[in-house]
């Protein structure tokens, strides 16, 4: 859809990637890097999953106000962390899994075994799980799973530039399939779309994000695909 276009230009849009994620600041950055700090010095330990409930919400995943307004809510406390640790001991299983090391066959096997762990967390009370889920399992596993959302990583791979924008020059909606299994069904595309691409960017440029900036090779390239959408939708 837009890779070849990236692939391209690849270095344009990983340029200054991580200064324009940088630029959310505050509890964005803070928490995002205190969660990867607890789940390397102790995997979902209670710290890892308190850092975790607040790194989602402060990646707009829980919005102040009438329930009946917005869904987009994460669950209580007790839901929130009993539906993860009752998770744990499988979970283990993807903690050696990396994005960059893995063939794309081995890959796509291994994020497709996540399905019963997707559908088994209770993270947000929105039926909408693929940018919930992506985001927690990114901060669970940051070498294995990307984050994913609609506004950027859905938009650059199901649409053209030129369906972006509606009339007034604002982003269209991205629609959801409906259903959990359905869902998971398009977080593992997308996971599996986003490994292809990666196996086709120059090494050294998220290499360099590495050495730089510390961050991993999904967020890396999470980065400069917004930065990419960002560039190519001000044209």
């Amino acid at each position: 859809m837009n890779t070849d276009r990236f692939i391209a230009q690849q270095n344009v849009y990983f340029a200054g990637s991580y200064e324009q994620f940088a630029l959310f600041g505050g509890p964005s950055v803070y928490f995002h890097d205190e969660c990867l700090r607890a789940g390397r010095d102790a995997f979902l330990s209670v710290r890892h999953i308190e850092m975790l409930y607040a790194t989602l919400t402060a990646w707009g995943m829980h919005r102040m106000g009438d329930g009946e307004r917005t869904k987009t809510k994460l669950t209580d406390w007790g839901q929130f962390h009993g539906s993860i640790l009752a998770q744990a001991s499988g979970l283990e299983q993807f903690r050696p899994c990396s994005f960059l090391k893995m063939s794309e066959t081995d890959y796509r096997n291994a994020v497709l075994q996540l399905r019963p762990y997707y559908q088994a967390l209770k993270l947000s009370v929105s039926d909408a799980t693929i940018v919930v889920n992506s985001k927690a399992f990114h901060h669970l596993f940051p070498e294995f799973v990307p984050p994913i959302d609609r506004q950027y990583t859905i938009r650059f791979f199901t649409q053209v530039p030129e369906r972006w924008l509606d009339a007034k020059g604002k982003f269209r909606t991205i629609s959801l399939p409906p259903g959990i299994r359905a869902q998971f069904d398009l977080f593992h595309k997308t996971c599996v779309d986003m490994k292809r691409l990666a196996d086709r960017v120059d090494p050294a440029l998220l290499e360099d994000e590495r050495r730089v900036h510390g961050v991993t090779a999904p967020k890396a390239l999470d980065n400069a695909i917004v930065n990419y959408v960002r560039i190519v939708a001000g044209r």
